[in-house]
């Protein structure tokens, strides 16, 4: 972890220590490490798809609080489209869906203001994952049966 971090505002330089302190006691940072370690990159770069149009940074409460929210997300173990059945999904996909996102991004309604988008795309993906092993299931027992 380097020692010495930059407002994106305003370009000070201080300890890190110092930003975290003033980021309302570091709930960002303590929500953010409730992330799957996979999860923790790109997350940092989905979090610019929230930044204001004001080109601002985000606000630490809003972080925050994206942060709790697909910490919740990724740690059911399945996601859920409402009138859909829920489908497994690992944390390797809320990966895939905030790359996808980034590759998006110059289509995409910006500032985002929550993770129903990601959550669409994730859905995508379990779902196509779910239907491909229940495929080979299917297929391992018509295999096995003969």
């Amino acid at each position: 972890m380097p020692v010495n971090g930059k407002c994106p505002r305003c370009a000070y330089k201080a300890p890190v220590i110092c930003f975290v302190d003033a980021a309302e006691g570091g709930a960002m940072l303590q929500a953010f490490s409730d992330l799957p370690h996979a999860v923790q990159k790109p997350f940092l770069k989905y979090l610019s798809l929230f930044k204001p149009a004001s080109g601002c940074a985000i606000q630490p409460s809003k972080a925050e609080r994206l942060t709790r929210d697909l910490v919740a997300l990724v740690a059911k173990g399945y996601v859920s489209e409402q009138g859909k059945a829920d489908r497994p999904c690992p944390p390797v996909f809320w990966v895939m869906g905030m790359e996808r996102m980034q590759e998006l991004a110059g289509t995409l309604d910006l500032p985002m203001k929550n993770h129903n988008y990601l959550r669409s795309i994730v859905y995508k993906l379990a779902n196509q994952a779910d239907a491909q092993r229940e495929q080979h299931q299917r297929h391992q027992e018509v295999d096995g049966s003969q």
